[in-house]
């Protein structure tokens, strides 16, 4: 590809870039509005924005605005302080174009990790296309609420680069910017342990200490403790509300058990989806079970025995790919924008379908054992939106969950596409 025809291609991804950031400025971003708005009540207000009563917004012009309780470590609400003195269209408009960015820097980071899309521009074109439109439901969501998950996988994504680089510092850094914004990829701790990467590990902790006490410069160090402490108090997974998840738009692993094999109600639709009446006593003990077994399921992508490196970097993006996939399922109080983080998993399958296209003629050269449950998942994941099925039966599909069933057929497709079957046959030191 020449200069004139890179420059006019990024000029076209960047141009739609924001126009997608246009169009999802009408949806207002509520969520992120909420983390703008906690940084307004700590510093401005000096109250507590992990309790409800206390989440009401004083915006620049004086407009009173009450919103929904913040969950997220202080520093992240804090950050964003000086972006909240913008006029609201404006700092909606720019966190948004921010995430487009990272969603497509995030695509071509997962590029670094395979040596053949690296040299096939076309290879690569489609295949980050192909992967787009997988993910659509799940990255048009993070847009519409303004969250933060694309900058999660990002973050999480990019500290593996890092550390494969043999870039502790940077990795470490960048896992801990993740972690103080969202709890999630504190477990990626143990993955880079178990892969014989101590540095990175360290250095997360150094650098998430730091993070969390650094608003203390700001807001005075007790009511940074105070703080801190009512954060953790909101994400202790011992909590009752993550215990029994009644909410309808929650689908990680606790409230689909519950759902269906317990007898408790939802929070908005009335029904019957129970096939078992357990107790919620052993309805948490098989959670628990079902959730150990997802997580020991990541030995048989890393097929190695602790502290060796990964065999190659597709090895490498494999296996982390199906951890970053397992997240939304194993945390609690998971929403439809969470399992964006699936978006690595759906690359790499990507990557294989378009392959197996190009070389195998045509849609017969995929078998059916990965073109089935990749269909299902599509189906299930991506077109029971209430914009094609309708309210009545989009309520139906969160009623019953039916988001997990799409994951559950992605882990069926993925488990079964493995590093070898890409032929890329990359050394161990191509990183």
């Amino acid at each position: 590809m020449n200069l004139q025809s890179s420059l006019k291609t990024k000029v076209w991804i960047y141009g739609i870039m924001v126009l997608i950031s246009l169009i999802f400025t009408t949806q207002q971003a509520a969520d992120y509005r909420i983390y703008v708005a906690a940084g307004r009540v700590m510093i401005d207000e000096k109250a507590n924005p992990f309790l409800d009563e206390d989440m009401i917004e004083t915006e620049p012009d004086g407009k009173i605005t009450p919103h929904a309780q913040y969950r997220y470590a202080p520093i992240f609400g804090i950050a964003l302080y000086p972006i909240s003195l913008l006029p609201k269209q404006v700092y909606i408009f720019l966190w948004l174009f921010f995430n487009a960015f990272l969603l497509y820097k995030s695509v071509l980071l997962f590029r670094e990790f395979f040596s053949e899309l690296k040299s096939d521009t076309k290879l690569f074109g489609i295949t980050a296309i192909v992967t787009l439109v997988l993910g659509i439901r799940f990255w048009g969501q993070n847009l519409q609420l303004g969250q933060t998950t694309i900058l999660l996988v990002f973050l999480s994504v990019y500290a593996l680069h890092l550390s494969r680089k043999n870039k502790p510092v940077l990795a470490g850094l960048m896992l801990a910017l993740a972690i103080v914004t969202k709890i999630m990829p504190l477990l990626l701790i143990g993955y880079f342990i178990y892969r014989k990467d101590f540095k990175t590990p360290i250095f997360t902790i150094i650098f998430t200490v730091l993070l969390v006490y650094l608003p203390a410069l700001i807001v005075g160090f007790d009511f940074n403790n105070f703080l801190i402490q009512e954060w953790y108090n909101i994400i202790n997974p011992a909590n009752k509300e993550y215990t029994l998840e009644t909410k309808t738009g929650i689908y990680n692993l606790s409230a689909f058990i519950f759902a269906y094999f317990t007898e408790m109600p939802d929070d908005k639709i009335t029904g019957n989806r129970n096939i078992l009446s357990l107790s919620y006593e052993v309805a948490g003990i098989l959670t628990n079970i079902i959730r150990g077994a997802l997580i020991l399921f990541t030995l048989y992508f890393v097929r190695s025995l602790p502290f060796k490196a990964a065999k190659s970097s597709v090895h490498a993006f494999w296996e982390f790919g199906y951890i970053c996939l397992a997240f939304p399922l194993v945390f609690p109080a998971q929403n439809k924008y969470s399992f964006y983080y699936i978006l690595p998993a759906l690359f790499f399958i990507a990557y294989y379908m378009v392959k197996r296209y190009k070389t195998e003629g045509g849609l017969r050269g995929i078998p059916m054992k990965i073109l089935v449950p990749m269909g299902l998942y599509f189906i299930i994941t991506t077109l029971t939106s209430s914009n094609i099925i309708g309210k009545y039966w989009y309520d139906q599909t969160q009623f019953y969950k039916v988001v997990t069933f799409g994951i559950i057929a992605l882990i069926v497709a993925y488990a079964q596409v493995k590093p070898s079957m890409l032929n890329t046959h990359q050394p161990e030191n191509n990183q």
